[in-house]
């Protein structure tokens, strides 16, 4: 397992990527609109706390079929 610093918080921690399996598989993919420009690996708890609020974006986004100030349009 390879040592990484984390791209947010700075803390170490191991990364399996060249390994068979590594602890980031078991968790979803990080939308890329939640990526920093030039960013590495995110330690455990940056990843998850980057997760929780792509979630908490993704619930706040209006729908794709309403339209702004038309209230028929609520999906």
């Amino acid at each position: 397992m390879q040592e990484k610093q984390c791209s947010r918080c700075g803390a170490a921690f191991g990364c399996g990527r060249d390994d068979t399996t590594c602890w980031c598989v078991e968790l979803p993919l990080l939308p890329g609109s939640a990526l920093d420009a030039g960013a590495d690996c995110l330690c455990p708890r940056c990843l998850a706390a980057a997760l929780e609020a792509s979630r908490d974006t993704a619930r706040e986004a209006p729908s794709d079929d309403a339209v702004p100030g038309d209230p028929d349009s609520r999906a």
